[in-house]
Formats: structure tokens, C-alpha cells, sequence
């Protein structure tokens, strides 16, 4: 089972990452964020299609209540982050340092994608094609069905 590449998992996924340019207004990006509220996550995408970065989602709530007026309470931020999450205007600002390497082939083992998601702060990996562009997402819980259902299966075999 954990020898068994990722693209049998993501074929039967469908993408729940947004798919969005780096220099993507933030207030567009939180428009866009609410008519497809089906998106786990949001990956930045360059001109070829491949990862330039993750977005992170928790300081996109931050600046979305802070540009909203509903941040009334304190937070218990740094000033320094809570001033840099402030002054983000594009996407590309609040994408999580070196995320573009958070990526894996779709070749890529079970194992192997277990290993690099729980090695990394993440929940997601971006799985690409031979050409590094993206073609689906993967997230522990895809990982975690996946085993859930091939144990389901083999009791009842």
C-alpha cells in the first residue's frame, strides 16, 4: 500500500487548492476566496504553472479581520508580525517562506508523501507533473482516508 504512488490518491481528489498568481490583490484574493468556498488552500502559481509559493492562511484571516474592522480584542501576535501582516497588500506577502519546495511527483510514494507532510510544518503538498506543474493538491487527511479505506478493505477480504 505505501508503495503505491501519490496519483492513485489524486486522481480520485479533486483540487481543493485555489490556484492564484503571487501578485494577486489580497482584498481580490478574499473576494475569490468566498465564492469558492470549497478551497482548502492557496497555492501561488507562476506563469508555467508551477509553485511559487503557500499561502498562509492563518495571517490571511489576521488581515482580513484587521482590513475588515473586526479585530477589536488584542492578539497574541508579535507587533512585529502584526505590523508585517498589515501592510500586506498582494498574495505574494503573506506566502509561507520556502513553500515552493513543498512539492512532490506524482510518483511520489505514499510513504514518501507521509513522510515530507509530517516532516514539514504544513498540511498540504502541491503534486506536479514530470514538468513540475501543478496537477493536484494532496492533504494528510487524502493520506488519511486513503489508509482508513485500504484498511476497511482488507478486513474485508
Amino acid at each position: 500500500m505505501n508503495k503505491l504512488p501519490v496519483a492513485v490518491i489524486s486522481e480520485k481528489s479533486p483540487v481543493r487548492a485555489l490556484l492564484i498568481e503571487p501578485e494577486m490583490k489580497l482584498e481580490t484574493l478574499l473576494a475569490k476566496l468566498l465564492k469558492q468556498n470549497n478551497k482548502k488552500s492557496i497555492f501561488l502559481v507562476d506563469d508555467d504553472g508551477k509553485l511559487a509559493g503557500i499561502l498562509n492562511i492563518k495571517e490571511l484571516l489576521i488581515w482580513g479581520w484587521l482590513h475588515l474592522g473586526l479585530l477589536k480584542s488584542t492578539f497574541s501576535l508579535s507587533e512585529r508580525k502584526l505590523r508585517r501582516v498589515a501592510r500586506s497588500q498582494v498574495a505574494n506577502d503573506l506566502c509561507i517562506p520556502n513553500s515552493h519546495n513543498m512539492v512532490i511527483s506524482s510518483q511520489t510514494t505514499v510513504e514518501e508523501a507521509m513522510d515530507a507532510l509530517l516532516l514539514s510544518s504544513q498540511n498540504v503538498v502541491a503534486v506536479v507533473d514530470e514538468n513540475g506543474c501543478i496537477i493536484n493538491d494532496l492533504h494528510i487527511d487524502d493520506l488519511l482516508a486513503y489508509a482508513m479505506h485500504e484498511s476497511q478493505e482488507s478486513m474485508n477480504v
